[in-house]
């Protein structure tokens, strides 16, 4: 055996594997910069959307203003919390309303005219005078 058989090789780093290309390491993984930190992003997004919480800065969850928001905008976030607290304290009684901000509108032409609007208001003001109310629908 030789003296270069015997000798253990060397192990190289998590983040360098041997390379036969000039004897030099090169770099396996890429490096994160520090100012790119996933971690430091997070708390800075988070400090932020917390500052429009208390300061009540954000747009209703679900509203138009909140839907036009850019998904990574601090506000949409504080949004999404306020709901979310809402959720937790007033569970299922918001369901109902939260069901129909998020329902499709019917197209205007599906929508009653002003004319039978007008006539349902008489209507409406003709049965008040008489005292007559309403049948309900069964």
């Amino acid at each position: 055996m030789t003296r270069n058989a015997e000798t253990p090789r060397r192990v190289s780093g998590a983040f360098h594997e041997d390379s036969a290309w000039r004897g030099r390491s090169a770099p396996s993984l890429a490096q994160v910069p520090d100012e790119l930190e996933v971690a430091d992003i997070l708390d800075a997004y988070w400090a932020e959307a917390k500052r429009h919480y208390l300061a009540a800065d954000f747009p209703a969850y679900a509203s138009p203003a909140w839907r036009d928001l850019d998904r990574d905008d601090p506000r949409k976030f504080a949004g999404l919390m306020h709901f979310a607290e809402m959720w937790r304290l007033y569970g299922l009684e918001i369901a109902d309303e939260m069901t129909a901000l998020l329902a499709p509108r019917k197209p205007m032409y599906l929508q009653p005219s002003l004319a039978e609007l007008n006539e349902r208001h008489d209507d409406m003001i003709r049965r008040n005078r008489r005292g007559q109310r309403p049948k309900e629908a069964a």
